[in-house]
Order: C-alpha cells, then structure tokens, then sequence
C-alpha cells in the first residue's frame, strides 16, 4: 500500500508483504526466485484496487514461459542455374530451332520454285482462255480444238506444280500463306475448266455459229442447237463458278504479282461469261421462240427516229412474223397508222403514266406505245391492240428501227431513192423520203424496203457474222428489243440488253436514263444529235455517290434550209419554221433522286415525278435552226451502287454520243 506521503512517483513501486503478514492466503515467493513475477502496485481506485476488494494489496503472479519455436531445416545454399541438364535442353533446342528454320527455308524455296513453274503454265492458260473467248465472239471455230488441247495442257501442268504435302504446309503460314492459296486456287480453277466444259463447249461453239444458224431456204435448222442446249446452258454455270471462285481470292491479300494475276484471269474469264451466257440463252431461247415446240406469232414494230419517242421514235410499220420449226415468214404489215386509234386506253394506265406521257394517248395510239421508256410495258399495250384491230393474240413483241435493217442486209432498192445500203439508207428512210416523196408513197417505201430485208435475211444472203454483228450494236443502243409472253422465255431476256425493262440498278451498277420525246406532229427530230456526258464527283458518307449528268441537243438544221424543208419535216401550222420541240426526261437510279439542275451555270427549275418508283424530272426545250441547249443534272445514286454507271439513252437517227467519267 503505498504511503501518502511518498508522491505520485512512487505510486507504482512494487511492494512484497513480508512472512506473517496477516494476508495468510497469499504466497510470495522469494524475490531471487528468477519465475517470481513482480505486479506494480496501484493507486487507491485503480483497477488493481478494485480486483482486490478495494484493499490495493499487491499479489506476485508466477511467470509461465512460452513455448518454443517449431524446428526448421536450416536453409541450403543455392544452386547454379545454369546446370548440366539445362545446358543439355538449351543446346538441343537451339538446333531444333535452326533445323526447323532450315526446313521452312527448304519447303518456301520449293513451293517458290514450284509457283513460278504454276505462273508460267498459268499465264499461257490465261491466254488460251483469251483466245478462246475471241475465237467463239468472232466464230472462228477451226482451231477450238487445238486451242483447248493446249489449255488442257497447261492448266494440267498449272495444277500439277501447286499439289503437295509441301504446298499444303506453307499454305498455312502467315504472310505467304494467302499468296501460296491463291496460285494453288488459280491452278485448279482454271484445270477444273480446262477438263470440264470446255471441251465441250468448243462443240457447242461450233454449233451456234452464225453461219451454223443462218436460214437456209427460209428456215433455221433447230435440231444442232436443241441437241446442245443443255451442254452450253452447264458450260456457262462451270465458267460462273469458276470466275465467283476467283472473285473471292481477289479479296485475300497476296503478293502483287499473283494479286495482278488473278485480277487478269478474272477479267478473262468475265469476258468469257459473257460469250458463255449469251450462247446458254440463245440455245434455251432460239428453239422455241422460231417454233420448235410450235408455231409462234411477233409483232415487229418498226420505229421512226425522226419523230422521236423514248424507245426510239414512232411505231411506222407494224409487221407479223410468223415462226413454225425454224421456217419464218412475213404475214402481216402494215402502217402504224392503220391501228387504231381506240376512243379509250386499251388497257389501265396508271395516274404515273398519264402525267408523264401525254393522258391518255400512251394507250389510244400505236404510234405512241414507245412512249414509256419500259419496253415490257410498251409490249403489253402494243400486243392488245394488235389483237383489237386483228383479232390475232401474238406471242411476243419485238422493236427495230432503220438502222438496225441497214445493219442486217446490203443494198436495198429504195425505188426513186436508188440502190442504198448503210448510213444512206438510214438518211434516205428518214429523211430523204419525207423531202421528195408524198405521204402516200411514203408508207409504200417503208412497206417494200422491210419487206426486202425480211426476204434477204430468210434467204441468208450476206454475210452471217455481219450480221450478227449488226444485231449486237443494235441492241447494245436499245435499237433491238424482244419481249415473249412466256415467263420461262421473259425471265431469259430480263436483264440483256434486249429487255428494255426501265430498271434503276442492274446488280452493283446504278442506272441513269436520259430519254426524248418529240412534241410536235413533225419529222424534225431527224435533225437533232444528242449527247450525255456523265461525271462522278464524289462519294457521299451514306455510300451513295453524287453524279454530275449533262445533257446536250444540237440542231443540225440551218436557217438558210428551212424553206426548201416541207411541211411533213416542219410540221403543219408550225409559226416558227425549223424550231424543234422536245421533252426531255431523265431517270434518277433506284433509292436516289435528282437535286437540282443548271443551264450556263443558272439554275432551272425541276419538274420532279415519280415512275415505277424511279424519280425522273422531265423538261420541255426548244432549239432554234442551229441551237443548242445544255443542261446539268446533280443525280444521287442508291446507297451502295458500287459498280460503273450504265447510261440509258433513246436512240437516235445517229448514235447518242456518250462520255461516262470516274
């Protein structure tokens, strides 16, 4: 207990009890004992106190010691890294390293020695695959045989020099992997080809030759053609594969020189589709269409480019061909004048139809069924009036113009024009007759000169290739076009350029359509030349692209020439002699639209309207004697459009002259 007096700083001091205190209960051991655990005293009302009763009497506490730590291992020292064994691993993996290193330099040295042995053979296949293509276009068919024999050969040896385990391995590694695929999938294309069709198709070639198919006595043989149809119709879908196969490698990242090379095969063999799918359709479609499975009706309408319609001009003559087992005559002619006219629409025009081309006159008059820029639809209303004035249902329905018969045949005998033949024959039917022969005569010219040309295209006069060389320029200008009322046979024709069909994107590419109408009862329009010049200038962020399209008309007529013109090329009650009159119309493609136009760099207004859900603008000029009008039209294509524009355009007495620029 400690004493008052002693202060705070001996509050703490230990204090023992010496032997016999009167704390009898508490043992205090001695102090040397080295277990004896000393407890401080307390100040009165400490803890200390309070443990005690309140009497602060200090107790000794015996001292437990604490248990010993567990037994560790002493540590051994540590070992050198670089042992024996590791030593051994290391050096056998270094030589792994540099054989397998070795080996890949060995097999890349081989599939590259290979490759440029492939390259070589694919190269001279590539230009067998070229010559063939030009062969069949220019039906020069003596030699398909060699010409395969040696594609054959050299797409064998192609293939042979691109299998292999080796090839198989290097395919696979990163970098030259897409290169060595590449040449392996070239080789076997065009091997594949080479063994396939091909052969097969040199027959069929030979076999749909323009002089192979040329009337003799006024009747095709069928029978060849229909033997070989099915033959040409799987050649064309190998070549389709072949070249979507070559389309895909296109996309994978390769060396240039192989990249350049399968851009070249793929160009070839494009080319070659082109030859392949034209002669599937003629076999499909010439048989049955010339009577093989029965006889078959056309109505031929031969249009007037001088008075200018959007498919070409007005319907002059119409004409019947009637087709029996290849045998084809001439049944019916007569003006286009002669049909109708019918005091309401043959058939139901659209509100479309009736604001655009005239009211009601697309379906009253036959000379104004080639209003519509859609050919199918011109066909529909042509064949019912036909059928209205004759009582005949024909079967299909086909255009031509002037030039396409100058095209087909030599000289014709015009009567008081003479012996003609090319551009003067064309001149002399649309121009020349109006200048010096009375209406009356007119139509007999037209009647007796179709009739001329149908019979020297019956006989096989001339020669055949011309002539289908003439048929393909005629239709690449829209000059010829054929509709079938069989859906087998009008699904074949759709998409070719003998369809007609107003269409606002054919696949990738947009399409733009500039066409023109006379409006005036007048054949002036022989003077008109016409071009388009098409401009892109910029690819939107939408993936639509802006197109800059100008329109040009130029008279050729002078105003010292316009009175000796008469009345029939002016046009009756005309108050300004030698002006021509026309409507322009311009088709925007599918999903896009026109903004704005501008002549002389001012703005003129639009007339926008909607056909077949194609937005169009259509604008009414006038050309003085020598004139000429220009106008820019900003069209916006469909989002996507990525192919190369295809222009539209109403043929003329002379070619539309065509500029299309990137």
């Amino acid at each position: 207990m400690a004493h008052p007096g002693w202060g705070e700083k001996w509050a703490d001091a230990p204090v023992f009890s010496p032997k016999g205190s009167p704390s009898k209960g508490t043992q205090i051991s001695q102090i040397a004992d080295p277990t004896a655990k000393v407890v401080p005293l307390k100040r009165a009302g400490s803890s200390a106190g309070a443990a005690t009763g309140g009497h602060g009497t200090a107790t000794a506490e015996r001292w437990t010691p604490p248990a010993p730590s567990p037994w560790k291992k002493p540590a051994l020292p540590k070992p050198a890294f670089w042992t024996r064994r590791r030593r051994r691993n290391l050096n056998i993996a270094v030589l792994g390293l540099v054989g397998l290193v070795v080996l890949l330099g060995f097999l890349v040295a081989w599939v590259a020695l290979d490759a440029a042995r492939a390259g070589s053979s694919l190269e001279r296949a590539a230009r067998g695959v070229d010559t063939l293509q030009a062969d069949a276009v220019a039906g020069r068919t003596k030699n398909l045989d060699t010409t395969v024999a040696n594609l054959q050969r050299n797409a064998a040896d192609a293939r042979g020099a691109t299998e292999g385990p080796h090839w198989s391995f290097v395919s696979r590694l990163p970098g030259v992997g897409p290169t060595v695929e590449a040449v392996a999938a070239m080789a076997a294309t065009v091997d594949q080809l080479a063994q396939g069709p091909l052969p097969r198709l040199a027959e069929v070639l030979e076999v749909v030759d323009p002089a192979t198919l040329s009337p003799k006595g006024g009747r095709v043989d069928l029978e060849p053609l229909e033997k070989v149809a099915p033959d040409v119709k799987l050649a064309d879908q190998s070549v389709g594969y072949a070249l979507q196969g070559v389309e895909r490698i296109d996309g994978s990242p390769m060396l240039p020189q192989v990249s350049d090379a399968v851009a070249d095969l793929e160009r070839q063999l494009l080319d070659l589709r082109m030859s392949t799918a034209t002669a599937s359709r003629a076999a499909q479609l010439i048989p049955p269409m010339l009577g093989a499975d029965g006889p078959r009706d056309y109505l031929v309408l031969v249009q007037n480019n001088a008075e200018p319609r959007s498919l070409g001009g007005i319907t002059g003559t119409a004409m019947v061909l009637h087709a029996d087992d290849g045998k084809i005559e001439l049944s019916d002619q007569r003006a286009g004048s002669m049909v109708g006219p019918f005091k309401e629409p043959v058939v139901q025009l659209t509100e479309e139809e009736q604001r655009i081309f005239g009211g009601k006159d697309l379906g009253r008059w036959m000379q104004n069924v080639t209003s519509t820029p859609d050919f199918p639809r011109s066909a529909e209303i042509a064949r019912e009036m036909w059928r209205r004035e004759t009582g005949q249902t024909v079967d299909g329905v086909l255009t031509a113009d002037p030039a396409v018969l100058a095209g087909l045949v030599g000289e014709v005998d015009t009567g008081p024009g003479g012996m003609l033949k090319g551009e003067k024959l064309v001149a002399y039917l649309l121009n020349g007759v109006y200048k010096t022969q009375p209406p009356e005569a007119q139509d007999a010219i037209f009647a007796d000169t179709a009739e001329q040309a149908f019979a020297t295209l019956s006989a096989g006069g001339g020669d055949p290739a011309r002539r289908v060389s003439g048929l393909a320029a005629a239709a690449r200008e829209g000059r010829l076009l054929v509709w079938s009322s069989e859906p087998a046979e009008a699904d074949l024709l759709g998409g070719t350029v003998l369809d007609g069909a107003l269409r606002g994107v054919h696949g990738e590419h947009p399409v733009v359509g500039v066409f023109t109408q006379g409006i005036q009862m007048a054949k002036i329009g022989y003077y008109v030349d016409t071009a388009v010049d098409v401009e892109e200038r910029e690819t939107r962020p939408d993936g639509s692209r802006e197109l800059a399209v100008t329109v040009t008309y130029t008279s050729r007529v002078t105003a010292g020439e316009v009175p000796n013109l008469s009345p029939y090329i002016l046009g009756y009650e005309e108050s300004r002699p030698g002006e021509i009159r026309l409507r322009v119309l311009v088709y925007a493609p599918a999903g896009g639209g026109i903004t704005s136009a501008s002549e002389n760099s001012e703005n003129v207004g639009l007339s926008p309207q909607k056909h077949d859900q194609l937005w169009l603008s259509f604008r009414d000029i006038t050309l003085a004697p020598g004139a000429t009008s220009s106008v820019t039209y900003v069209i916006i294509t469909g989002k996507h459009q990525e192919g190369g524009v295809i222009l539209r355009t109403t043929p003329g007495p002379r070619p539309v002259k065509v500029s299309i620029g990137e």
